[in-house]
């Protein structure tokens, strides 16, 4: 079923006076997904929106707005709709990890529940397969970037690396053998980097075993 399209102008209208021409823009550029009203395309957009610079609460926002009016979205958005345009989102922002090394807190605790999702033991304790590299650093910006660098130099195998909202760095990563060496190649690298000579940085391995379903609240007392 298709959107209407007396439903969808008055959607990009809303957009245009709430949220500006760049929402305007990006929704008007993702709109022959979306008035198809396919389920699926819903990863698409949501990867295209992330792409264009805007927040996932804001694409969330857009289209609880737009399921006001459309009976089609709404049915989309409560059978896995809003599921796939995060996960689409996290896509998009991963895509340009190369030139953003650190990405937002949103995008991890994306991938947490993704990695919990595919686990082949799900009520598993996370700390069993999952562990955080938590690196908190006192200095400027400067320092900061310094740190994420080193972060990415050391954990280069597509492991996410994000930033709390209190600046902390979050790396997400396997439990494995080589995590302890790895982790202590970090500290080495930062306690020689002459940038950060008079920088205060810890840097730590968060253990994680509890349960699957805490987990998301865990990490938000740990960015906290």
């Amino acid at each position: 079923m298709q959107i209407r399209r007396r439903v969808f102008g008055a959607w990009l209208h809303d957009l245009k006076v709430g949220w500006g021409e760049h929402a305007y823009r990006s929704a008007s550029a993702i709109s022959p997904v979306l008035a198809a009203g396919q389920i699926g395309g819903l990863h698409t957009i949501g990867s295209s929106l992330a792409a264009d610079g805007h927040s996932l609460d804001n694409v969330l926002a857009w289209f609880r707005l737009l399921a006001l009016h459309s009976r089609t979205v709404r049915h989309q958005l409560e059978h896995g709709g809003v599921e796939s345009l995060a996960s689409g989102w996290a896509d998009g922002v991963l895509h340009q990890e190369h030139s953003t090394t650190v990405v937002p807190f949103e995008v991890l605790r994306l991938r947490v529940q993704q990695q919990l999702a595919a686990a082949a033991q799900p009520d598993a304790a996370p700390g069993a397969h999952l562990a955080l590299v938590v690196i908190d650093s006192v200095g400027n910006a400067e320092c900061a970037a310094r740190a994420a660098r080193h972060a990415r130099d050391t954990f280069h195998t597509g492991e996410t690396i994000a930033a709390s909202p209190t600046g902390k760095l979050l790396v997400l990563t396997h439990r494995d053998a080589d995590l302890g060496r790895r982790t202590l190649s970090l500290i080495d690298a930062l306690r020689h980097d002459d940038l950060l000579h008079s920088t205060q940085v810890r840097v730590w391995i968060e253990p994680l075993a509890m349960a699957a379903e805490h987990f998301d609240a865990h990490l938000l007392s740990l960015a906290s």
